[in-house]
């Protein structure tokens, strides 16, 4: 056991300091420092967590709901952390909505959000879902193909938020 794997036990499969403590043997005073130490981790799981609960109990979610939020969450982690489609890294659209350079009307679009390749089969599952921006989220929706949106539009949105990400740091 170490800090990830304690923090994974306890954010997805929902185990208590205690339970964690009894399985393994470990003292109390560990656990409350791998928790303090683990910010940036929980912060990814907590992520990962949030996309998971948002879809839970809807009927095309239910491949990942069967596989359960430590799955989901190892499935999230292994992800790029940069739209599929256009290739924006995430830090820069913090960047851009952090500091209103770009805003939505229900706060969206600081973070990737998990998106369907093919939308057409309605289904969340991991072969069918990569992470995308919320500008290619959106755009594609199920009226344009993944083909034809990387294709058509996604260098035109990448050069688009570059270009604004540019203007925030003053270049």
């Amino acid at each position: 056991m170490d800090k990830r794997e304690f923090l994974i036990q306890h954010l997805t499969e929902g185990k208590s300091y205690q339970q964690i403590s009894d399985e393994f043997n470990i003292p109390r005073t560990q656990i409350t420092l791998w928790w303090e130490d683990g910010l940036e981790i929980r912060e990814e799981i907590k992520r990962a967590n949030q996309l998971f609960n948002t879809r839970v109990g809807k009927e095309e979610f239910v491949e990942f709901e069967k596989l359960g939020k430590r799955k989901f969450y190892e499935w999230f982690k292994k992800q790029p952390k940069n739209c599929a489609y256009c290739g924006i890294e995430e830090y820069k659209l913090q960047g851009l909505f952090n500091n209103g350079i770009l805003e939505t009307k229900r706060g969206r679009g600081k973070v990737l959000e998990l998106e369907r390749r093919d939308s057409v089969s309605n289904r969340y599952s991991p072969n069918n879902c990569i992470l995308a921006c919320y500008i290619c989220n959106n755009h594609k929706s199920d009226l344009i193909s993944e083909a034809d949106h990387l294709l058509y539009f996604a260098p035109s949105i990448k050069n688009y938020l570059d270009n604004k990400y540019s203007e925030l740091n003053g270049n």
